[in-house]
């Protein structure tokens, strides 16, 4: 998460104890989704409708700090500029979610880094070590 104008360069990842991986499936919420991301994603995975988990794609461009508060941050660190956010849900509840600031504009290779990561965490199948 962003506070005020703080500068955030790692991605956030959250997933519930109890969800099992790797998850078998998913259906992607394509709503308010800009084509190309949707393209995209379904360059990465193939989408099952019926699945009962749902991934939602949130982003926002060309973000603008206007909090006085932090004036000096403003002024001697640099500024995110768009944000990336994935959601994958059963129902209300998330499951997974994966944030990251970034200091330019949310594009597709940020869209597949972030999907890619969410693959490493929820379905390639860990390597054990024998």
């Amino acid at each position: 998460m962003m506070m005020g104008c703080s500068k955030k360069s790692e991605p956030l990842i959250n997933k519930d104890a109890n969800l099992s991986t790797p998850v078998l499936c998913m259906s992607l919420n394509e709503m308010m989704i800009d084509k190309a991301f949707i393209k995209k994603l379904h360059s990465l995975y193939t989408f099952d409708k019926n699945c009962d988990l749902k991934l939602n794609l949130k982003y926002k461009k060309d973000i603008v700090c206007n909090s006085s508060y932090n004036a000096n941050e403003k002024s001697v660190s640099q500024f995110p500029k768009s944000f990336l956010k994935l959601e994958l849900r059963r129902g209300l509840k998330v499951v997974y979610s994966y944030y990251i600031d970034l200091y330019d504009n949310v594009d597709k290779e940020d869209v597949e880094h972030a999907f890619v990561r969410l693959k490493k965490d929820l379905i390639q199948k860990k390597k054990t070590m024998h």
